[in-house]
């Protein structure tokens, strides 16, 4: 299962397409998901259901993956709704995980 994306323009980061994105997630039959939330100061961390953050995912305004494992404290998903960035824990992504077009 490889996720459909696109270059973002910055080295290692990509917009994937949000259902291809939601079935990668299902496919790696997780528990709960953690999450960060940066906010200044502090970080606000929490595990959510899969099922919740696949709803995130549908109404995020934007959406990215990473695949520098030192990006976002390994977290390799981010999204940001209502202008809230949130980071996600879906596992360490690599190229090869992607199926990147144009």
């Amino acid at each position: 299962m490889k996720i459909k994306c696109k270059p973002e323009g910055r080295n290692d980061i990509y917009i994937p397409e949000k259902e291809s994105l939601k079935k990668y997630i299902k496919s790696l039959n997780l528990e709960a998901i953690h999450n960060f939330v940066p906010s200044g100061m502090i970080m606000i961390g929490a595990d959510h259901d899969v099922e919740s953050v696949l709803q995130d995912i549908d109404v995020a305004d934007r959406l990215a993956i990473f695949t520098n494992p030192g990006a976002n404290m390994g977290h390799s998903m981010a999204l940001i709704t209502d202008e809230k960035l949130e980071c996600y824990d879906i596992g360490r992504l690599i190229k090869e995980d992607l199926k990147i077009s144009n």
